[in-house]
C-alpha cells in the first residue's frame, strides 16, 4: 500500500514554460540564457543557486556581473518566477484530498527567489501558499544538493522517515525517476502540463 506522495513541483504542481523565462532573462541582458536554463537541470549561477551553493542575492549580484551591468533585483525575479505558472486548481483540489488518508511531500529542484514567491499566501488561485498543501517541503537550495543526485532523495527518505517501497515518486524527468527507483522509491513518469490523477489513482488504488 502507498502511504506517502512526492510530488515534484515544475512539470507535475506547475506548468513550466522554458522558453519564456530564457526569453525575459535575454531581455535582461544574459545573451546565452538558452544554454544556462533547463527544463530539468540548469547551468551556471542558475544551477548554484538551486543546489544552494550560493544564494538569492549573490545570484543576483553575479548575474548583474555577467551582463556587465546592473539589473534591478524585481526584474531578475520576474524573469526568474516567468518559468511557472501557479499550479491549477484541480491538481491542487487533488492532493488536498489525498493527504487525507496520506502523507504528502514536495522534493523539488529550485531556488529562493521562486519559492519564496510560491509559499507565500496568494501564490495558488484559492489565496493559499503552495506549502499549504504539504505535509513538508524538500527543496534543493536548503538541502544543498539536486535531483538525480541519489543524496537528495537519501536525505528525504530519511528525514521523512519513509519506507521507500510504500512511497510513490510523481516527476516528469526520466532521469529523475530512474534515480529514486535506485533508492528503493515507487515513480510515476509524467508530462509537463498532463492531468496525471487518473495514472495516480490507478497506483493507489
Amino acid at each position: 500500500m502507498i502511504k506517502n506522495v512526492i510530488f515534484d513541483m515544475g512539470g507535475v504542481i506547475v506548468d513550466v514554460h522554458l522558453d519564456r523565462a530564457i526569453r525575459n532573462f535575454k531581455a535582461l541582458g544574459v545573451g546565452n540564457a538558452a544554454e544556462l536554463l533547463d527544463s530539468y537541470h540548469h547551468k551556471g549561477i542558475f544551477i548554484d543557486v538551486e543546489n544552494g551553493s550560493i544564494d538569492a542575492d549573490e545570484f543576483c549580484r553575479m548575474l548583474c556581473l555577467q551582463v556587465g551591468h546592473d539589473v534591478p533585483r524585481a526584474e531578475i525575479e520576474h524573469a526568474w518566477r516567468s518559468i511557472i505558472d501557479p499550479p491549477a486548481e484541480y491538481k491542487l483540489q487533488y492532493i488536498a484530498h489525498l493527504r487525507l488518508t496520506r502523507k504528502v511531500y514536495l522534493l523539488t529542484n529550485n531556488n529562493p527567489i521562486i519559492m519564496d514567491w510560491a509559499c507565500v499566501p496568494g501564490f495558488t488561485s484559492s489565496g493559499a501558499a503552495l506549502s499549504d498543501y504539504f505535509d513538508r517541503l524538500y527543496i534543493s537550495c536548503l538541502m544543498k544538493t539536486t535531483k538525480p543526485g541519489l543524496r537528495i532523495y537519501q536525505m528525504m527518505i530519511e528525514d521523512a522517515g519513509l519506507i521507500p517501497s510504500e512511497s510513490l515518486f510523481i516527476d516528469d524527468s526520466s532521469l529523475n525517476i530512474q534515480a529514486a527507483a535506485q533508492c528503493g522509491l515507487q515513480t510515476l513518469l509524467v508530462g509537463n502540463t498532463a492531468d496525471w490523477r487518473t495514472d495516480v489513482d490507478k497506483i493507489l488504488l
